[in-house]
């Protein structure tokens, strides 16, 4: 009798343990990209990044500097080509990124969300700033999440940003069929 008492406390200190986070897990994830010269130079749709604008108090600047390194190569992946504004893409967009905490009882949540909107190069808002008076983009994506998690965790940010950028651009594929088709 004594063995099952011992027992059911071992397996609940594990489970507790777990379920609070309180063993150091430690994980890991990576990507790469290779872009061969080649491929470069092919006909892709083309675009530019306006902004890149990170809302939170506190200093986000490491933050805005991750996703604009990285918001071209998540392009890439889904046939967009990033090129500067003075050599004319077709498209222009922009990315934002919003973190709020948000009092749930008694405990807080954070709430992460990741958007970019893009438009035909002409109609974009000329500040890099999304003006709302101005023409609608021509696609959008948003990835919003709820939890514990913040975007200090560069794993948290590569996903929604992939995410996020992959939603934008199925849109924006639909949307040059649309004007193909139109034409």
């Amino acid at each position: 009798m004594k063995y099952v008492y011992l027992k059911v406390i071992i397996i609940s200190l594990t489970v507790t343990m777990l379920s609070c986070r309180a063993l150091p897990v430690n994980s890991s994830d990576s990507q790469s990209w290779s872009i061969p010269a080649a491929d470069r130079k092919k006909n892709k749709t083309t675009l530019t990044i306006l902004s890149v604008q990170a809302d939170r108090t506190g200093g986000w600047d490491s933050l805005e500097k991750e996703t604009a390194v990285l918001a071209p190569l998540y392009f890439w992946d889904h046939g967009y080509r990033v090129i500067p504004a003075e050599e004319g893409p077709a498209y222009a967009a922009i990315v934002q990124i919003r973190e709020r905490e948000i009092s749930h009882g008694w405990r807080s949540k954070k709430s992460l969300a990741v958007e970019v909107r893009i438009w035909a190069f002409n109609d974009a808002p000329a500040s890099g700033a999304p003006v709302y008076d101005q023409k609608l983009p021509a696609a959008v994506g948003r990835v919003t999440v709820i939890g514990n998690k913040t975007f200090s965790s560069s794993d948290t940010i590569s996903r929604l940003l992939s995410k996020t950028i992959g939603k934008a651009a199925r849109k924006l594929a639909v949307h040059e069929r649309r004007k193909k088709k139109d034409a």
